[in-house]
């Protein structure tokens, strides 16, 4: 199952859902896609459950029992089923910072993560204490799974990379397949990669 959030009051639209939907039917056919969110989409749902602010919405994604995550900030580029494989039998994998991570391979960047088996613990921990900290959910998880087995894309895998830290450098190359953007500019705001909104 790919899942995403949509949590109202932000940058991000249904259009952007839907883009990121029509961009998984195309490079990962035959996966089921659901978003986590508090509005009406026509698309599969699961109502969030907790008024959570702006990016902590996505713990609620630790309710489901396996996901690949992608942020609504994500562009698909080609056929992905690939990386998609490559989690397959990990229990945990996410992305390295791609900043942080130079300095400390155990950096996180939660704009693509995968889990096969629950990590309920992660939502269950958030739910029971205040777990709001400078640097956002990824610090969080990053905290949350301090002592766990995780997989780092990077690893085991090729063809994801950052926008910023990546394509503004060297652009976008032919074997790329997955473009993080994590932050500003948004994909509907630069015209280095294609993006188009369904």
């Amino acid at each position: 199952m790919i899942a995403c959030v949509l949590k109202s009051g932000g940058d991000y639209e249904p259009k952007h859902v839907y883009a990121l939907q029509a961009q998984c039917a195309k490079f990962l056919p035959g996966e089921d896609f659901v978003c986590l969110t508090d509005m009406d989409l026509d698309c599969a749902t699961i109502p969030l459950l907790n008024d959570w602010a702006g990016w902590w919405s996505k713990v609620e994604l630790f309710r489901l029992p396996s996901a690949l995550y992608m942020d609504l900030d994500t562009i698909l580029v080609g056929d992905c089923l690939e990386i998609l494989n490559a989690a397959k039998g990990h229990d945990f994998v996410i992305l390295r910072d791609f900043y942080r991570g130079k300095t400390n391979p155990n950096a996180m960047q939660s704009s693509l993560m995968y889990w096969s088996k629950p990590h309920t613990e992660l939502y269950d921990q958030f739910l029971d204490g205040d777990r709001y900290c400078e640097g956002g959910d990824q610090i969080y998880i990053e905290w949350a799974l301090r002592d766990k087995k995780v997989t780092y894309w990077q690893d085991i895998t090729k063809g994801i990379v950052s926008f910023k830290a990546d394509v503004l450098t060297v652009g976008l190359k032919p074997n790329d397949k997955i473009v993080a953007f994590h932050g500003k500019p948004r994909p509907w705001e630069q015209t280095k990669v294609a993006y188009a909104m369904a």
